[in-house]
């Protein structure tokens, strides 16, 4: 660190008697009874830097005995432990209480980079979610580490009933800002008509493919053609919000942000009318998970500003849009289907529809994180809230990822759910690394 940290007194944590105090909650707890009973592991939750109590006892960190919904021992962990252990998580002491303190879900701070998984598989663990929360929540709190957030009021926004005056003939465009950079780039590898796209060898392609591979197809394609037209109808408020600012820039490049995104949807909807034929019910593949983000989520956040153009409200907006639908799911799904089509040279016209997309995408990304800087820039008491509101779109994101795999006992185009989820985290880690967030 480039400052010196003032020593900090003992809080008690990570005391004998606290680690006692943590194994009868969890033997008490009904609740990590139920949620664990498929659990049987042994864990270690390792510091960064060691505590310097804990160096008396030649210590690693501290090591968890799970057995099948109850504990057997916590005690402190020695080198030899980690053998044995078939986790290993890896925190800085000020995360590992803050964890603590505010119950957090540590699967979700593995996502988030927070704690570091030294050993194990993040896929695994996932699927002892649950559980893993519950063993948190049963860790002794000693002091109240966080407090409730109350965000201001909402603000409406007020109806533009006159205008002073014009950018144009005023100050005059900023054409070296960042939106009219990426409005240049829009004008330049933007202009391409999903009609144009050749797809006779792509029906050829279709009628040879399995019916397996057939159904992971229908199924991506399914939610894309939602998700692509849910961007393009719930784009308009941030649109209007920006517009009522006065930032021209902006609006200018969000004009041709739209103009794509309705690209996006002919393109699936052409592809599914001259490739497809027709997908049998696509809805089924909107799974609960998957409406959580694109029939709720989503909607809501970018419905809000109509009524409300707060900081903290476009900042969700743009969380929910740019970072979680676009940058993260979208992102994953460019991903599956080069890993499905590419080796094996299927289906060329899907393969130059999404490299356009994609493409364009990261523009539309760009601006996302541009727009996110700007609100964090302006308003920096609100980088906690985004870094809360961040976490737990990860999850929900992730979730995603499990449901589209768990129809298949083997997944058709050898595809695995654990490269995807560590795509996507990455994906998200890479933007939130951008944006300096933890």
């Amino acid at each position: 660190m480039w400052f010196k940290k003032k020593k900090q007194t003992d809080t008690g944590y990570f005391s004998q008697q606290w680690m006692n105090d943590w194994k009868d909650n969890l033997n008490e707890s009904d609740t990590y009874s139920h949620h664990g009973k498929n659990w049987n592991t042994f864990v270690i939750l390792k510091f960064d830097i060691l505590p310097d109590r804990l160096k008396n006892f030649e210590a690693e960190g501290i090591y968890l005995d799970l057995n099948y919904g109850k504990c057997e021992s916590i005690r402190y962990a020695t080198k030899e432990d980690e053998d044995i252990s078939d986790i290993i998580l890896k925190a800085q002491e000020k995360t590992w209480i803050k964890l603590i303190e505010q119950k957090s879900d540590p699967t979700k701070q593995i996502m988030m980079g927070k704690v570091k998984l030294e050993k194990g598989s993040l896929v695994l663990l996932s699927t002892q979610r649950k559980a893993a929360m519950t063993l948190i929540e049963c860790a002794p709190a000693l002091q109240n580490g966080t407090q409730h957030k109350e965000h201001s009021p909402v603000n409406k926004t007020e109806q533009v009933l006159s205008k002073t005056h014009y950018k144009t003939t005023s100050s005059g465009l900023d054409h070296d800002s960042f939106p009219m950079k990426l409005f240049q780039k829009a004008k330049q590898f933007g202009i391409w008509n999903p009609s144009e796209i050749d797809l006779p060898t792509d029906k050829e392609h279709w009628k040879n493919l399995s019916n397996e591979e057939k159904e992971i197809i229908y199924h991506l394609i399914s939610i894309f053609m939602a998700g692509e037209e849910a961007v393009t109808t719930d784009l308009l408020p941030l649109i209007n919000i920006i517009a009522r600012e006065g930032r021209l820039e902006e609006e200018i490049y969000l004009t041709s942000f739209l103009w794509e995104e309705a690209k996006h949807v002919e393109f699936f909807s052409l592809y599914k009318n001259n490739v497809l034929n027709q997908i049998p019910d696509p809805t089924k593949y909107h799974k609960p998970f998957y409406k959580v983000i694109f029939y709720e989520k989503l909607p809501r956040a970018m419905a809000q500003l109509h009524v409300d153009n707060s900081p903290e409200s476009i900042l969700k907006a743009s969380i929910t849009y740019n970072m979680i639908v676009e940058g993260t799911l979208a992102e994953t799904g460019y991903a599956a289907f080069y890993n499905m089509l590419e080796k094996e040279d299927l289906l060329p016209g899907l393969r130059e529809g999404i490299t356009k997309l994609k493409m364009d995408e990261s523009r539309h990304i760009a601006y996302g994180l541009f727009l996110i800087n700007r609100i964090l820039d302006e308003n920096p008491k609100l980088t906690h809230y985004a870094e809360e509101e961040l976490t737990t779109l990860l999850n929900d994101a992730t979730n995603i990822i499990h449901e589209i795999f768990e129809p298949y006992e083997e997944v058709p185009f050898g595809l695995e759910k654990e490269w995807f989820l560590e795509y996507a985290i990455k994906q998200f880690q890479a933007r939130i690394q951008k944006l300096g967030l933890k």
